[in-house]
């Protein structure tokens, strides 16, 4: 099938580190699907944070971590995955990364078990529909859809069966955009987030709070 002339950037091909900044900078996101009631406020974020440093030495780094100034044995530490549904994914009915998920549950385990106050792994479904929408308006109807449902049941089979492998204090969200119509990457489209479990709290060691308030005291 050969698609529309496309003028502007596919919001799946946004590199993982750069869509994780973009989310976790915006004024409303930033907020909105990280910050959750029982978390103290004002907390700042260090993003790609080296843990080879942290008590015990474990290997690997936090994607973002969250901390109040005056609380510093509340740390939150997010793991995050992208799961790409591009134009071709789109038209093949496939994911792409979307065995990723069993990656992320290793991760997010790994921090349960160093010892933060809050652990949450989120997966962040990255969905361009400009051409598959562009198609379907040829009818001369506006369509903003995103996923199949053949390609959601295929979502949630997968994300079910990684809900089964974190830790109990571990809690998962699934974020969801949608670029559907051919626009810049986040002007027109839908988001959302849905917390399938929220993260259970566990009082954090002195040697690991100390490790942290280090972190946020750098530049």
């Amino acid at each position: 099938m050969s698609g529309p002339a496309l003028s502007h950037e596919s919001l799946a091909e946004i590199p993982e580190e750069n869509l994780v900044d973009r989310i976790v900078g915006d004024m409303m996101w930033g907020r909105e699907f990280f910050h959750f009631a029982g978390m103290p406020s004002g907390m700042k974020n260090k993003q790609c944070v080296p843990l080879n440093s942290a008590p015990g030495n474990p290997k690997g780094d936090i994607d973002i971590l969250f901390s109040a100034p005056d609380l510093p044995d509340q740390a939150v530490a997010f793991q995050i995955k992208r799961i790409k549904c591009g134009i071709n994914q789109l038209r093949n009915g496939t994911f792409g990364k979307l065995e990723e998920s069993k990656k992320l549950a290793q991760q997010a385990n790994l921090l349960a078990q160093t010892g933060f106050w809050q652990v949450y792994a989120y997966v962040i479904v990255v969905v361009d529909a400009r051409e598959q929408n562009a198609h379907q308006q040829k009818s001369g109807k506006l369509v903003f859809t995103g996923l199949s449902s053949e390609l959601r049941s295929k979502l949630e089979t997968a994300l079910s069966f990684t809900t089964q492998l974190f830790d109990s204090r571990v809690g998962f969200g699934e974020m969801q955009f949608v670029q559907t119509m051919d626009s810049a990457p986040f002007t027109v489209g839908t988001h959302g987030l849905h917390i399938r479990r929220f993260a259970k709290p566990a009082t954090q060691s002195h040697d690991l709070t100390a490790w942290v308030s280090d972190v946020f005291s750098r530049p």
